[in-house]
């Protein structure tokens, strides 16, 4: 199904009660200019009306396979069923809301090598009309190191099928944090990744329907992240994740945070900051 030039990739994309969502990430995937690739869409129990819609779509959509939960399971057990079936040699998520831009699966292939354990890149964040943030700017090499001091990656990555079927797939255990997750086990596993220098990714944040991951499940999903991996951490990377761990709580900054910054993310807490203050001038500017 697949050679060395052109190897096949799975897409999976959970999605529930998002069909209008859904539809511009399946879009997004159909136009690529890389063109070997399945799509596998798993409807975590939506309502009965969607699913008709769903499957419409599926059965217009030749790329597209469909795999319909009468009740809900959850984010990480859903994926799990699509790398369950993938026929890709690689593999790939995106979220139900948001979006590739049309050269991500292309820039995959081309750069992939076989020391990597994964590759991830930058992202675009959408977060209003003419609203527009990008992250993760810089090419670098990711080590399990570095993920335990923060998610380097974000929530996506590139890598083989195999790979994550051999570390057993996303944690269904975890109420979030399911991704930043696999990623430690990933390098753990089979060594470093890499992120391009590239924002192929697009966050779509404008929208008023809840995100696959609100900040309360975050905070505690990442707790029980840092409970999981409890042997792993080293006092400095877990003073960092406390940090981080604050920063989501979405409580006004305070000069608490100082001595969890660490000197590394002195630069974080200062764009926050800087973002909150804008965020307010705007505010009551109206």
């Amino acid at each position: 199904m697949s050679d060395k030039s052109t190897p096949f990739i799975s897409i999976y994309i959970p999605t529930k009660n998002r069909f209008t969502l859904l539809q511009r990430a399946v879009q997004s995937c159909l136009a690529q200019s890389y063109q070997s690739f399945e799509i596998i869409v798993v409807d975590d129990g939506s309502a009965p009306e969607v699913q008709l819609q769903l499957q419409q779509f599926a059965q217009q959509t030749p790329k597209m396979k469909l795999l319909c939960n009468a009740v809900s399971v959850g984010a990480g057990a859903a994926r799990n069923q699509a790398i369950a079936i993938a026929k890709g040699e690689f593999i790939t998520g995106l979220d139900d809301d948001d979006e590739f831009t049309a050269e991500r699966l292309q820039e995959f292939v081309q750069n992939w090598t076989d020391a990597d354990s994964f590759l991830s890149t930058g992202y675009q964040f959408y977060t209003g009309p003419g609203q527009m943030l990008r992250s993760a700017r810089k090419a670098m090499t990711i080590t399990a190191d570095d993920l335990l001091m923060v998610n380097l990656v974000g929530n996506q990555v590139f890598t083989k099928t195999r790979y994550l079927r051999d570390i057993g797939g996303f944690d269904p255990q975890l109420v979030a944090c399911q991704d930043y997750d696999v990623w430690i086990r990933l390098t753990q596993s089979f060594g470093a990744g890499r992120r391009l220098a590239n924002f192929s990714y697009i966050v779509h944040q404008e929208h008023e329907l809840e995100r696959i991951s609100n900040p309360e499940r975050r905070l505690t999903g990442h707790q029980q992240l840092i409970d999981k991996h409890r042997l792993l951490w080293t006092a400095s990377q877990l003073r960092s994740q406390q940090f981080y761990r604050q920063l989501q709580s979405g409580q006004p900054l305070s000069f608490a945070l100082v001595p969890l910054a660490l000197w590394r993310n002195l630069k974080v807490l200062l764009k926050v900051a800087l973002v909150q203050w804008y965020q307010k001038k705007r505010f009551f500017s109206r």
